[in-house]
């Protein structure tokens, strides 16, 4: 086995910037005057813990602060929404950087009537989930979902097939976290090299930010162009073992031959997490 070291100083001074978690405040969701609050709560409620289950980020229950609760008795009191600005200004004094919110517009369940008349019911939860940064309250993006029909949750009631599809939230998670919040982070060292490729490498990733076997990212090679830093992808990586907290073993999938000349060159190479093309919400 060949081994080449990249010793690159910047390269190696940014691993521990770039495995830092982002601390998140999940703040209160909006719901429908149709939806049940206590439904609207536990899709509320499946969402942390989707989120929560990727071990990506710092996450704030605005819920259970205290200095958060006031907004709680303002959408009970039925008062004028607080101003971005002081919500946000609010986030600031707990470290936030982002924040989650939500509006779930439906929570339900079909009847259904099979050939021998037997009932059975199908869950429907149709809901959207936010992200906006802390820093200036502007709106990072958007991502709706709709679980519903025969890919659901399913009971011989209509709770029974509500609390059945709680779990396809749960699931939804792991793509929304993935697409807005992906890891950056870097190639540490060649593992395995042949010629002018490169078949396996180092990163800088592991448990503390819960990557995984399996997970797939991209690599950029980074130029600094008339004062502006430019990435350009050069390449794919999967997660063949997660080695340590700060460091992952990676199997060069495209780009062996690109990411190997980024190295000979001295050039700093950062990868970045991405959400799974193959994964599908009904």
């Amino acid at each position: 086995m060949k081994r080449l070291f990249i010793i690159v100083a910047l390269c190696l001074a940014s691993v521990s910037v770039f495995a830092q978690k982002s601390v998140v405040v999940v703040d209160y969701f909006e719901y429908a005057n149709s939806v049940v609050p206590s439904y609207a709560d536990a899709v509320r409620s499946s969402i942390i813990q989707g989120i929560n289950q990727m071990n990506r980020l710092t996450l704030i229950d605005a819920a259970k602060e205290s200095s958060l609760a006031l907004e709680e008795e303002r959408r009970d009191s039925e008062k004028a929404a607080l101003d971005i600005t002081a919500r946000t200004g609010q986030m600031k004094t707990l470290g936030a950087e982002y924040i989650v919110t939500g509006n779930v517009t439906n929570v339900s369940a079909t009847r259904r009537t099979d050939s021998e008349g037997k009932v059975s019911y199908r869950g429907n939860i149709v809901y959207s989930v936010t992200v906006l940064k802390v820093e200036d309250g502007s709106v990072v993006g958007t991502k709706n979902y709709t679980h519903s029909d025969i890919a659901t949750g399913s009971g011989t009631t209509e709770e029974l097939a509500i609390n059945d599809t709680y779990r396809y939230c749960v699931n939804s998670m792991e793509n929304f976290v993935q697409e807005f919040f992906p890891l950056k982070g870097a190639i540490v060292e060649m593992a395995e090299a042949k010629g002018d490729k490169v078949k396996s490498c180092y990163i800088s990733l592991g448990t503390s930010v819960g990557v995984l076997k399996g997970q797939t990212l991209d690599a950029f090679a980074v130029k600094t162009i008339a004062g502006r830093t430019v990435e350009t992808k050069i390449g794919s990586l999967t997660i063949s073992e997660v080695v340590a907290e700060d460091l992952s073993l990676c199997k060069v999938t495209t780009g062996a031959k690109e990411i190997m000349a980024a190295s000979k060159d001295g050039m700093e190479i950062v990868v970045k997490t991405k959400p799974d093309p193959l994964w599908k919400v009904w």
